[in-house]
């Protein structure tokens, strides 16, 4: 039998000592889980992201509010999503409502405001056309006659509280800004028609940053 020499067991000794260091760390630590906040908390929130509850079966003004507007995170992409936010226990029956939203058009003004030393200037806007082929700018009445669907980073609002696990959720677009500096905004939105048809299910308001594709 071959007898260890002295490099040999120093380095069993090191291996071994390194095994057990590890096991006295443990598993690397992991975020901490962010409780969803409550309907008054989420109403009380005034950085993006975001949301507020709408009725989309009336015409007239659904948003009217002032935010401030952080540094998009390293998984969003520096895009603001202007829209709403659906949302139902049964992912089947969510798409099922999507499509009803997205049929129904939702016609709408929209406007977003940058506020500067107490003055305000408009912010060039986005919308994506119905067929989603192309984007169109918004011209200068505000006037999108249409939402699509669109989605947004997961992860900002999963921070913010404004993600519920036991529920699905799908977002829907008027407009979107892009590159925007961090600062206070305005934002006010419009609906041209009501849609009776939308009366008895709840939608948001969603301002957030949108999904940054890899």
């Amino acid at each position: 039998m071959l007898n260890p020499t002295p490099r040999c067991l120093q380095t069993a000794a090191l291996a071994v000592a390194f095994a057990a260091l590890a096991g006295c760390r443990g598993p690397a630590p992991t975020a901490p889980t962010v409780a969803p906040l409550d309907a008054a908390q989420a109403v009380a929130r005034t950085q993006v992201p975001l949301t507020r509850p709408v009725a989309l079966d009336k015409p007239g003004v659904i948003a009217d509010l002032e935010f401030d507007l952080p540094t998009h995170s390293s998984t969003a992409a520096p895009r603001l999503m202007i829209g709403l936010r659906i949302q139902d226990k049964d992912a089947r029956r969510l798409m099922e409502y999507s499509d009803v939203v997205v049929r129904e058009g939702l016609p709408a003004r929209v406007r977003l405001e940058r506020l500067v030393d107490r003055s305000a200037g408009d912010v060039a806007l986005v919308r994506t056309s119905r067929d989603m082929r192309q984007d169109v700018p918004v011209a200068g009445d505000g006037r999108v006659p249409c939402v699509t669907t669109s989605s947004v980073d997961d992860g900002m609002l999963r921070g913010a509280g404004l993600i519920d696990d036991q529920l699905h959720y799908q977002e829907l677009k008027f407009a979107h800004a892009d590159g925007l500096p961090p600062g206070r905004y305005r934002l006010t939105i419009r609906l041209e028609e009501g849609r009776p048809t939308l009366r008895t299910r709840p939608a948001e308001l969603l301002v957030a940053y949108s999904y940054l594709a890899k």
